[in-house]
């Protein structure tokens, strides 16, 4: 019972972040449930709940999203996907992560140094971080930060850009729990401990947007340089 307490409490944090920002559900919940639970149910756990958490920000941003603009995004990914899986058996997995965990870093100081500015970009660069995305999912499962990165980018106010992350994510996040549920990876012991788990997605979700809805644009971008700063910090040290 103690585990499950635990468990709660990081399903609620994880919602909250997920809930402020978009994204950021697995990178939390994963490695703190792993100390807690075996992989093999940390991770269908999290893909569970995170998909119910896109199903809710989808249904809420809905206005906000334009599914044309992420197809060449969503493109780019698929054509990357196999690529980054055939990648994996020649690549050193570890010096990947600490040379895109330095990219990462070094975009965000550029950023916030105003080096780099938020100008917009042309759609057709969604086909590149697509690719990168798919590339990167497809090799180390960390296809995030391309994307965030793509939506920064843009300049768009706080609602579209979450909006847009959920709107690409949550395609992702279907082909993974049904992944996962065809193959048997979700189990039964995994499916009770996500409905115990339901409460609290609920709990930090709802408590994630209601701050969302209080923050404004400027803050809502430093949150996203803020969650990329950590990814970049934890692709090195992982």
């Amino acid at each position: 019972m103690e585990n499950i307490y635990l468990i709660i409490l990081i399903i609620i944090f994880a919602s909250f972040v997920q809930g402020l920002s978009g994204f950021g559900f697995a990178l939390v919940s994963i490695p703190l449930l792993s100390i807690l639970i075996d992989i093999k149910e940390a991770v269908p756990l999290a893909a569970l709940c995170g998909f119910v958490i896109n199903i809710f920000l989808l249904i809420e941003l809905k206005n906000h999203i334009k599914f044309f603009e992420l197809k060449n995004l969503l493109i780019g990914s698929v054509a990357g996907i196999p690529i980054g899986a055939y990648f994996l058996t020649a690549a050193d997995p570890k010096l990947i992560n600490i040379l895109l965990g330095i990219i990462i870093l070094l975009f965000v100081f550029l950023s916030s140094t105003k080096i780099i500015k938020q100008r917009g970009m042309k759609l057709n660069w969604g086909y590149l971080y697509g690719l990168l995305s798919g590339l990167l999912g497809g090799a180390f499962n960390t296809n995030g930060p391309p994307i965030l990165i793509y939506f920064y980018q843009q300049g768009w106010d706080k609602f579209k850009q979450k909006a847009s992350i959920t709107g690409f994510f949550i395609v992702s996040s279907v082909i993974i729990v049904s992944v996962h549920a065809l193959s048997g990876i979700t189990t039964g012991a995994v499916m009770n401990k996500f409905f115990y788990s339901l409460p609290a997605v609920i709990i930090g979700l709802l408590t994630g947007t209601k701050i969302f809805s209080k923050i404004s644009t400027e803050i809502f971008n430093r949150i996203i340089l803020y969650g990329l700063i950590i990814i970049g910090i934890f692709m090195i040290f992982r």
